[in-house]
C-alpha cells in the first residue's frame, strides 16, 4: 500500500511537471488520473507480485505516456483561446465592427466593452447618418478617432463629431492638406480637449481586451495622398482585422514589408474602395483573409471585376456597403458577418 501511494504521488508529480510545465489550475483531472494509475498498479502488484520499485517506475512512465498522447483521463490545461472565447460569451463581451453604408467613403465604428473607436468619418454630408448610428447605440464618447488620411471622404464629418461628441484622442498621419475639410478639422481640434497624435511612426494601444496597431507611412512625401494612409490592425482574442484605408501600390508595398503582414486576418477592409492594382495580389496572398469588405456606393454600378476575381480565387467571402451596413461581431474565437 505504501508503495502504491508513493507510485500515485510519483505519477501526479510527473503529470503536473512534465505534462503541464506548471501546477495546473484544475486538480480534479490529475487526481482522477492518479487514482486510475494507483488502481492499475495495485492490481499488477497483487496479481504478479512485482517488485514495488518497478511499479513506481511504471507509474511514472504511464504518466508520461498519458500526457504525451493527450489521453482524456488527464485534464490538461485548457486552450487559452477557447477559455477566452467562453468567458466572453458568458460575460456578453464582444467586439462589434460596423462598416457604415456611407457610399464611396469610409466610416467604421468599433465597439468594445469600455471603448469606442471610429475609423474615418466619411463625407461631410454623412454626419447625420453617423450621428444617428451613434445615438441609437447611446454612444456619447468616442475614445479614439483614427483618421487614415485627409481626403474628404475620410475626414468629412470629423469636425462635426469633434464638436458634438466627447472625443478623447485623435490619431492622424503627419502631413498637411489644402482643403476646406482639413481646415475645418484643424479648427475643431484647436477647440477640442482631445489628445492629438500626428503619427510618423507606428502606434499601438490596448482597449477592452483588444490590441490595436496603427501603422504609419514610411515616407514624408508622396505624389498620391492616398499613400499617407494609416493602416490599422485590430486583434481580439484569436481574431484579426485589417483596415487598409486608401493605401495604394506604394503604401501597400510598405505594409507588406512589416511583421503585421505576416499574420492571417479573418477580415480585411479592402484598400481604396476595392480598386484593383497589381500589389493587391501580394497583399491577399500574404494576409489570406476569410472575408473582405468593400466600401462602395450606388454611384458605382459594379465592383471591379479583377478585384472580385482575385478575392474569389482565394476563397474570400465578399461584402460591400452598396447593400447596407456590414456588421461584424467577434467573441475572440469566432466572427459573424451580417448585412443590413
Amino acid at each position: 500500500v505504501v508503495a502504491m501511494i508513493a507510485s500515485a504521488g510519483l505519477s501526479l508529480i510527473v503529470l503536473s511537471f512534465y505534462g503541464q510545465r506548471s501546477m495546473p489550475a484544475d486538480w480534479s483531472g490529475i487526481r482522477y488520473g492518479s487514482v486510475i494509475i494507483f488502481g492499475i498498479g495495485l492490481f499488477v502488484l497483487r496479481k504478479w507480485k512485482i517488485n514495488p520499485v518497478y511499479v513506481m517506475g511504471g507509474a511514472g512512465v504511464m504518466g508520461v505516456i498519458l500526457t504525451m498522447t493527450g489521453c482524456g483521463l488527464i485534464a490538461t490545461q485548457p486552450d487559452s483561446s477557447a477559455v477566452l472565447s467562453e468567458e466572453r460569451k458568458q460575460d456578453g463581451n464582444r467586439l462589434r465592427m460596423t462598416f457604415l453604408d456611407t457610399g464611396k467613403s469610409d466610416c467604421i465604428v468599433i465597439e468594445l466593452e469600455d471603448c469606442v473607436i471610429v475609423n474615418d468619418t466619411a463625407d461631410a454630408d454623412d454626419y447625420e447618418l453617423i450621428s444617428d448610428f451613434l445615438d441609437e447605440k447611446q454612444i456619447t464618447t468616442i475614445d479614439y478617432m483614427i483618421l487614415s488620411h485627409f481626403d474628404k471622404d475620410h475626414i468629412g464629418s470629423a469636425a462635426m463629431l469633434l464638436t458634438n461628441y466627447d472625443v478623447n484622442c485623435v490619431i492622424m498621419p503627419d502631413y498637411e492638406e489644402t482643403s476646406l475639410y482639413y481646415e475645418a478639422l484643424v479648427q475643431a481640434l484647436e477647440q477640442s480637449d482631445a489628445q492629438q497624435l500626428w503619427l510618423y511612426d507606428d502606434y499601438s494601444f490596448t482597449a477592452s481586451g483588444a490590441e490595436i496597431v496603427v501603422s504609419a507611412a514610411n515616407e514624408t512625401e508622396y505624389k498620391d495622398d492616398n499613400n499617407y494612409s494609416l493602416i490599422t490592425t485590430v486583434t481580439y482574442g484569436e481574431n484579426r482585422f485589417l483596415l487598409m484605408g486608401d493605401a495604394m501600390k506604394k503604401r501597400t508595398g510598405e505594409f507588406l514589408e512589416t511583421v503585421l503582414a505576416e499574420e492571417h486576418y479573418d477580415l480585411i477592409k479592402m484598400p481604396h474602395h476595392g480598386d484593383y492594382y497589381k500589389k493587391l495580389e501580394d497583399l491577399i496572398a500574404c494576409v489570406r483573409p476569410d472575408a473582405a469588405v468593400l466600401t462602395v456606393g450606388q454611384e458605382r454600378d459594379r465592383l471591379e471585376e479583377e478585384t472580385v476575381l482575385l478575392l474569389q480565387e482565394y476563397g474570400c467571402r465578399i461584402y460591400d456597403t452598396i447593400d447596407g451596413n456590414v456588421n461584424v461581431e467577434s467573441d475572440g474565437g469566432n466572427i459573424s458577418v451580417t448585412q443590413g
